[in-house]
């Protein structure tokens, strides 16, 4: 063995030795504060800083790091928050209605104007009416029907026809969420000239909450009595 390799061999085992130390001892540098203004660290720029400023720098770095993720948590709480508040609202508003005409009306008028929709259509088909297997409202819809949750994305011409009518050539993406109670079944269609404001990876918690209150509140107007 040549002295290179004996002498970084000895540099590795000393080196293992000051880590070994330096784990067993973390107090070390309490004991021995002006060794950190000793200790220099090669900086990105080519100059050397001291341990005490680099160590300065990292926790002002994770500090900030921690900022900014509090920052984000806070904002994503305010806007469910928000979110939670202006459901309660319309649910509040639904529970007034007294007929059909007043839930579609009720739904447009609130998605429009608190939640930022461009066309809100409510499309219901009896229990009678979804159990034929050749009904033609229902062709193409079926999937998002047996499905039993909301749907978002973008859809062929011929369904936002059906679904938005006029509207139709502004819509670029569609929220589906299904409608389902005692002797109804059907579709609330939401939708938006943003491509991407109904996305498929876009949460659908508060989609799917919407959909069983307006499920409830047209199963309780076609109670007996309403």
């Amino acid at each position: 063995m040549n002295s290179q390799s004996e002498e970084r061999e000895a540099d590795q085992s000393l080196e293992q030795t000051v880590i070994d130390f330096l784990r067993a001892h973390p107090d070390f540098f309490e004991r021995n504060p002006r060794l950190l203004n000793e200790i220099q660290l090669p900086h990105d720029s080519g100059d050397a800083v001291s341990l005490v400023k680099r160590q300065i720098e990292t926790l002002r770095a994770e500090r900030e790091m921690y900022r900014k993720r509090l920052a984000s948590f806070v904002a994503v709480a305010t806007d469910n928050d928000d979110l939670n508040n202006r459901l309660h609202k319309l649910t509040l508003t639904l529970i007034d209605t007294l007929d059909f005409g007043e839930v579609l009306t009720v739904l447009q008028d609130r998605l429009q104007d608190d939640f930022g929709a461009d066309a809100v259509e409510l499309h219901i088909f009896s229990s009678v009416e979804a159990s034929k297997d050749t009904n033609p409202e229902l062709d193409g819809f079926r999937k998002y029907v047996d499905d039993a949750k909301p749907f978002c994305g973008q859809l062929p011409e011929k369904q936002l026809d059906y679904l938005f009518g006029a509207d139709a050539d502004r819509i670029r993406s569609t929220a589906l969420i299904p409608v389902m109670g005692e002797g109804l079944l059907g579709l609330l269609a939401i939708g938006s000239q943003d491509a991407d404001r109904y996305h498929p990876k876009i949460g659908t918690v508060y989609l799917a909450r919407l959909g069983e209150i307006v499920s409830k509140t047209l199963e309780v107007l076609s109670e007996p009595g309403f």
